[in-house]
């Protein structure tokens, strides 16, 4: 997500991504997914398709009364990572880690949090924390190559992490871009040493 812009999804796109995120680390409880759904509703019901504003108040009702719901924490820092308020974003995610310290998502997410925030540093730890969980991560390797190549121009990484991510993924979506701005790289670095 470093590169892209920022879109804005509807409500029902960033519910199902906290569901499908949550399912696959050992899945949510049914009272957390009743959350979920009853939060929809109720934001669906202010408006046609909603969008952040009405998610955003309704998830911050929810966490009044369960301040631990792990759904809203991570449906908050999605919808605030989504709109580019990173520092609110970071805000959600870290009190969702303390309920699940094991979110690779999560941890990349507020990598990318703080990295738009002008800290790369801060956020190559988040990464390497992430792929201390999860060796493989694609959107971990996408960013460290990123932050790597960009912010640090470290081109040897750069390369290497987004070598190691064609290796994973050989048929990943941006793999045209990674090979040529690899290209770019290495490009840049002959040119270094003459």
């Amino acid at each position: 997500m470093i590169m892209g812009a920022i879109k804005i999804i509807p409500a029902m796109a960033l519910l199902a991504s906290v569901l499908v995120a949550l399912l696959a680390a050992g899945g949510c409880s049914k009272n957390e997914q009743k959350t979920a759904e009853q939060v929809n509703r109720a934001a669906t019901e202010k408006g046609q398709m909603p969008y952040y504003d009405g998610l955003i108040e309704e998830y911050q009702n929810v966490l009044v009364g369960d301040p631990h719901n792990l759904v809203a924490l991570i449906a908050l820092g999605n919808a605030y990572y989504d709109s580019g308020k990173w520092k609110l974003a970071i805000q959600y995610y870290e009190q969702a880690l303390l309920l699940d310290p094991h979110q690779a998502d999560i941890i990349t997410d507020i990598g990318t949090c703080f990295r738009n925030l002008g800290m790369p540093d801060r956020a190559i730890t988040l990464y390497e924390r992430t792929l201390a969980i999860e060796p493989t991560h694609q959107n971990t390797l996408f960013n460290l190559g990123v932050v790597y190549g960009y912010d640090r121009k470290d081109y040897a990484k750069a390369i290497r992490y987004w070598e190691q991510l064609l290796h994973v993924s050989p048929k990943h979506p941006k793999a045209e871009y990674l090979q040529a701005t690899m290209a770019q790289f290495k490009k840049a670095m002959r040119q270094s040493t003459n």
